[in-house]
């Protein structure tokens, strides 16, 4: 059984550490973005940035068809050894990369992959890992445990606008993960509500199909655990 535990872990850590590459359906290749990221892949990874004390990594932008190549696609922000970034996809040498500073917003461009080191070595996550309230801004989601075995029970609310001109979107499933994935929904049709959530470390990215709310309302996004009061 010990060797089958570790054979499993092995198997794990290979598939988190493998390359990316994808894209959302109707976008160039080298689109890397904050509205797309959660939505445009089905394998995202954990990788740190390497490098000297000092050293400042730039992530690139995709402003035109040159990017992320070409040197006037460097944007002003960057990260520094040891912050920790997701990755969706590759494209080339570059890695559309996520990353949350400790204060501020969040920063989604290109990132050269020579300056990431692949996060190896993480256990699969178990149920308890899912359990708990999970925010992005203004949207939350609250997972809790299931009266069927197996299953977790999903609820949230997204808003979008303010006021009169507010609209609103509500999640109530239950859904079983499988590995680092849930997937749920009403059904298959292309307008009802499906939505898909990966478990990355500590963080939740949850991208739906622009059907779950009112107008503009998206679920979309990184959320992270709310600590428990």
């Amino acid at each position: 059984m010990r060797r089958l535990a570790s054979l499993g872990l092995l198997s794990w850590s290979l598939l988190l550490t493998s390359p990316v590459s994808a894209q959302l359906k109707g976008n160039p290749d080298n689109v890397c973005r904050n509205g797309f990221f959660p939505r445009e892949s089905k394998e995202y990874r954990l990788a740190k940035i390497r490098g000297a004390a000092g050293d400042r990594i730039h992530f690139h932008g995709d402003d035109n068809e040159r990017c992320p190549d070409d040197r006037t696609c460097r944007l002003n922000s960057y990260v520094i050894r040891n912050d920790e970034v997701i990755v969706s996809r590759t494209l080339g040498k570059f890695a559309c990369s996520w990353f949350q500073p400790r204060k501020g917003t969040e920063t989604v461009g290109w990132i050269e992959t020579d300056s990431l080191v692949w996060q190896a070595g993480i256990r699969p996550p178990t149920e308890r890992d899912w359990l708990g309230e999970w925010r992005a801004y203004d949207n939350f989601i609250r997972i809790t445990k299931s009266k069927e075995p197996g299953k977790l029970a999903i609820k949230g609310e997204a808003t979008w606008g303010s006021g009169s001109r507010s609209h609103t979107g509500e999640l109530d499933y239950e859904a079983k993960p499988a590995a680092q994935t849930i997937n749920f929904g009403d059904g298959t049709d292309e307008l009802d509500c499906q939505v898909t959530m990966y478990l990355v470390g500590k963080f939740l990215v949850v991208g739906d199909n622009l059907h779950c709310g009112g107008a503009n309302v998206s679920f979309s996004g990184i959320y992270q655990k709310r600590p428990k009061q």
